[in-house]
């Protein structure tokens, strides 16, 4: 017994939970001239991954061709906004558009630039809804719900909805890019 209260008295001083900073960003620690003894460390921000240098959304190519990045339905809105005001309808068919409401214009017999023509018919509607969701998904207010795998809708209810003929958007992740189901 003596033993073992000897053994204990000569490890347990050597045992030290370990210790690492995951996150440590005190709040004046980026003001110029700022110094701290712990260095300021931040998480990684996910919803940043794969996003391109300087948070460009739209980038142009050197050969002329122009990439939208829709990182998050805010961004995706924001292109819609932009391309119906622009008259960008392939940009909006090819980039926007999901291929599974592209594929269900075809079944139907329409090209998908007919979804283009419609929205643009129906711009006025679209602007209200778009005017009441100004954040998109970050809108207080607005309802983010799931409908299947990698499909949302944004909805709008109540007084928020009151006098818009649509009330919300559908939204489809196709390979990490967010793109546009339908309007509602």
């Amino acid at each position: 017994m003596t033993r073992v209260l000897v053994l204990l008295a000569c490890v347990l001083p050597g045992c030290k939970p370990y210790e690492r900073v995951v996150s440590y960003d005190p709040p004046l620690a980026h003001l110029p001239g700022a110094q701290t003894q712990t260095p300021a460390r931040a998480k990684p921000n996910p919803a940043l991954a794969g996003a391109p240098e300087g948070g460009k959304i739209v980038i142009e190519h050197e050969d002329g061709t122009v990439e939208l990045i829709s990182r998050n339905a805010l961004q995706m809105l924001t292109h819609i906004r932009r391309l119906v005001a622009e008259d960008e309808e392939e940009l909006f068919t090819q980039q926007i558009l999901s291929e599974r409401t592209r594929r269900e214009f075809v079944e139907r017999g329409f090209d998908p630039a007919e979804a283009f023509k419609e929205i643009k018919r129906r711009e006025d509607d679209l602007m209200a809804l778009l005017a009441r969701m100004p954040m998109g998904e970050f809108t207080p207010g607005l309802y983010l719900e799931t409908l299947g795998p990698n499909t949302f809708r944004l909805a709008l209810y109540g007084k928020a909805a009151q006098d818009l003929n649509w009330t919300f958007v559908d939204i489809v992740i196709e390979k990490g890019v967010w793109r546009l189901r339908w309007f509602g």
